[in-house]
């Protein structure tokens, strides 16, 4: 069954021009995407592209030794893996589901395609590519420059921009990746945010309490990556 534009939740095709989506549309599936899903494999054939539409994908950079750290997030705003239209036929980076959810697959040849035969559709990508690039960036600051709480804060306020929701489903193992700390590390964090006020834990979970606090806990950690456009208005 053909996907219809209207019906898609992901921010990046919602925005295409009719015809745009048209060129990708016949090559969509909506798949359920269950935490731990694997998007991408570093050094393999990317055979599919996926449009998140419920949910998030972490893309983690690994070591030799299997030492692993979050590189960035992509929600509902954007899709896995541009490394397909910019040009690679495989990525460096692991990306997997990190919060269960769903979205369309479609297959990585179509994508190219489309990519080189539309302007509009070129512009579109290259624009969240470019968002995409500042992100990682972004995180590579907050890793040398702020406190595990601050990174802490950065990272939940992005997940909540991107689910709409203030309860985030994870376990201190996910955590542990996505800060590049020990677990005991990030128990101590999350206990120091919650003893701010700013957040409550649950077994399985985080809920932000009290989000103005936390961003401004957060500093320039989360703001500064908020003054690209923000993914709640792509």
């Amino acid at each position: 069954m053909q996907i219809e534009q209207s019906a898609s939740e992901n921010n990046l095709l919602a925005g295409l021009s009719a015809d745009d989506f048209g060129i990708l549309s016949s090559g969509l599936v909506r798949v359920d995407l269950p935490r731990g899903t694997e998007l991408s494999v570093p050094g393999q054939e990317i055979q599919y592209c996926w449009f998140i539409e419920e949910g998030i994908a972490s893309m983690v950079a690994s070591s030799r030794d299997g030492q692993e750290a979050e590189a960035g997030i992509v929600g509902r705003e954007g899709m896995i893996d541009v490394a397909t239209f910019l040009g690679g036929s495989s990525s460096g980076l692991r990306s997997f589901m990190q919060i269960s959810g769903q979205g369309l697959r479609i297959p990585a040849r179509t994508v190219v395609t489309a990519y080189k035969s539309s302007a509009t559709i070129r512009s579109a990508f290259n624009l969240f590519a470019n968002n995409l690039i500042f992100q990682i960036a972004q995180t590579a600051l907050a890793n040398a420059s702020y406190s595990v709480e601050q990174r802490l804060a950065r990272w939940l306020l992005m997940c909540s921009d991107r689910l709409s929701d203030d309860e985030i489903a994870l376990t201190h193992e996910f955590l542990s990746v996505m800060l590049n700390v020990r677990r005991a590390g990030v128990t101590m964090a999350v206990q120091s945010l919650q003893s701010a006020g700013h957040l409550k834990a649950r077994r399985g979970s985080l809920q932000i309490v009290d989000r103005p606090g936390l961003e401004d806990f957060a500093s320039d950690a989360y703001t500064a990556l908020d003054c690209l456009q923000s993914v709640k208005n792509l």
